[in-house]
């Protein structure tokens, strides 16, 4: 590699998973204009269902990808979130068990020093010295492989 970025892994929320989500948010907006109408608070209300909309897409958009350079991964929760980690701190990366809506979506705390990118679905678990990261992507076997190899790759000079 001659400084140039290599995408490892790239993961999005599922189909089904973005009609549920739409269709909750999509029933709350109606809900919230239909009963402003008689409350007379009908432009308030309707700012909110903007504001709900915005957010509501930035959430179907989230995309989480996991990046390679020479000396470094960078794992991205899209548009919220970049981390470049250091490839001399990773100590392991796994197949872990897919997450659900559950869990979340985006950048979530889940306890232990642990911190998830998740968009639902299969999932890696990176160690580093300092956190565990849990990651969402497609194919978990095949970006754990990779990035252990990128890795090793820098610990090998």
């Amino acid at each position: 590699m001659n400084g140039t970025s290599t995408l490892i892994s790239e993961a999005r929320i599922s189909r089904g998973s973005q009609k549920v989500i739409a269709s909750v948010v999509g029933m709350l907006c109606i809900f919230i204009v239909v009963t402003s109408i008689p409350s007379g608070v009908l432009l308030i209300s309707a700012g909110l269902v903007a504001v709900i909309a915005l957010l509501t897409v930035s959430v179907l958009r989230i995309r989480v990808t996991v990046e390679a350079t020479e000396q470094s991964l960078t794992v991205r929760c899209r548009p919220f979130y970049s981390r470049a980690i250091p490839l001399e701190d990773v100590v392991d990366a796994s197949p872990a068990p897919s997450s659900s809506m559950t869990e979340g979506f985006g950048v979530r705390y889940l306890g232990q020093r642990t911190w998830g990118l998740l968009v639902g679905g299969p999932a890696i678990v990176l160690e580093t010295p300092g956190r565990t990261w849990l990651i969402s992507t497609p194919d978990p076997e095949s970006t754990a492989a990779s990035v252990l190899a990128h890795a090793s790759t820098l610990k090998d000079r």
